[in-house]
């Protein structure tokens, strides 16, 4: 870089940023990128430059988002978009798009990141490319994920798995199968969330990639929260924080953590940790995990019965996820605003109620529709009705007992029993 040789100074900056990827020494990297693309602005815009640049502009996704700079990401992206659409290089253009369906995902723009990655999806298996294709399926299950299309989630699983057998990149079987577990777990299909997220990390813990570990740690420490069994969940948090080498893998795992402790009776320690969280999240336009820091944060208040802070961070959870058509997150926004009611001014639990069984049925998320089943059976309760209560609180029992969720099944016999 000091020298004169301004295209040699490129090319080993180009290495240094990929060796410094490569072992999650994330600052080092993005700062090799920036000084590189510093440097393609003194030299001619020729073919090549322009190759170049866009070359490395595409391999700074997961520098990006461990730094938490995903909306950087994406005006560099939009910035040199038409730049990249120029290219002779075709393969190139293509994982460009990939690169953009990605940050568009990122960002909650689900529908657009579908369009974006499918259209990629098409050029990349044409052309034999092994290893982007597999990014690419695992983009795409994340944005069918959040929009509760968990059929598409797991027909992609089956795609993600056979590009793996033929080209393994941990990083993208770590994050596509995560996600697939999370699916299962929307689902409260607990056995083939737990054994698949055990497999993911396994799987981590076989490379030196600390990263990847906290990442896989977090994930089934999630599954974990999902399923009730607090022990394992706060165990994973904490050895996901544990390993968590870059900013977002710690930002992660307090974020499971703070969601565990809401749900282990200290949920003003956990609203704490939540709340400090989710500006991070929306300084960055982080909106995926904007979305479900959103929602513990907003269980956590109900939890701590603090209902006016939980109302205002559901309706804002609602604001959120209808645009993007992030169908749990709203079932589980109405779930919550109905509890809150059934404390508050119970006149308005039932609409709140009635909609969040109908997402939950709408998308099969079991386990969730259970939880409604039981508000709305209490809800019942309070009324006086006590056929239709005992009639939903036996529905969520079932539910609850069939899938072998842990703590809730308790919570309504209780109920039920004073009925």
């Amino acid at each position: 870089v000091h020298s004169e040789n301004a295209v040699k100074a490129v090319e080993y900056l180009d290495l240094a940023n990929q060796k410094s990827a490569s072992v999650n020494a994330i600052e080092d990297a993005k700062g090799y990128f920036d000084k590189a693309m510093e440097l393609l602005d003194t030299l001619p815009e020729t073919e090549e430059n322009q190759e170049k640049r866009i070359s490395l502009l595409v391999n700074q996704s997961n520098v990006f988002i461990l730094l938490l700079k995903t909306s950087e990401l994406h005006d560099l992206l939009i910035r040199y978009e038409s730049l990249a659409n120029n290219l002779l290089n075709q393969g190139l253009r293509d994982v460009f798009y990939l690169r953009l369906g990605l940050s568009e995902m990122m960002l909650g723009h689900f529908d657009q990141s579908i369009q974006t990655l499918t259209e990629a999806l098409e050029r990349l298996e044409a052309a034999g490319d092994e290893e982007e294709t597999g990014v690419t399926y695992y983009c795409l299950i994340f944005s069918h994920y959040i929009k509760g299309d968990y059929d598409r989630v797991f027909e992609l699983k089956e795609d993600l798995l056979r590009t793996m057998e033929k080209r393994f990149r941990l990083r993208t079987y770590v994050r596509g199968l995560s996600m697939v577990s999370h699916a299962y777990a929307n689902l409260g299909r607990w056995d083939e969330a737990v054994e698949l997220g055990k497999e993911v990390l396994s799987t981590a813990r076989d490379y030196p990639d600390e990263s990847m570990i906290a990442w896989a740690e977090s994930m089934i420490a999630a599954v974990y929260i999902f399923k009730r069994d607090l022990d394992q969940a706060k165990r994973h948090a904490e050895l996901a924080l544990g390993k968590a080498p870059t900013p977002a893998d710690r930002v992660l795992a307090e974020t499971f953590l703070g969601w565990h402790l809401c749900h282990a009776g200290e949920p003003h320690r956990g609203t704490e940790i939540l709340a400090g969280i989710l500006p991070i999240y929306r300084a960055v336009r982080f909106v995926f995990m904007e979305l479900w820091c959103t929602l513990f944060l907003a269980e956590g208040y109900w939890l701590a019965g603090e209902y006016p802070k939980g109302r205002e961070t559901a309706e804002e959870l609602l604001r959120i996820a209808e645009p993007c058509g992030a169908r749990f997150c709203i079932g589980y926004a109405h779930f919550l605003l109905g509890e809150m009611s059934l404390e508050t001014n119970p006149a308005e639990a039932t609409p709140h109620f009635d909609k969040s069984i109908a997402v939950f049925q709408e998308i099969k998320a079991e386990n969730a529709l259970a939880l409604a089943y039981a508000g709305y059976g209490r809800l019942r309760k309070q009324q006086g009705n006590t056929e239709q209560a005992r009639e939903y609180l036996t529905k969520a029992l079932e539910i609850f007992e069939r899938l072998g969720t842990l703590i809730e099944p308790d919570k309504v016999r209780e109920e039920l029993g004073e009925l």
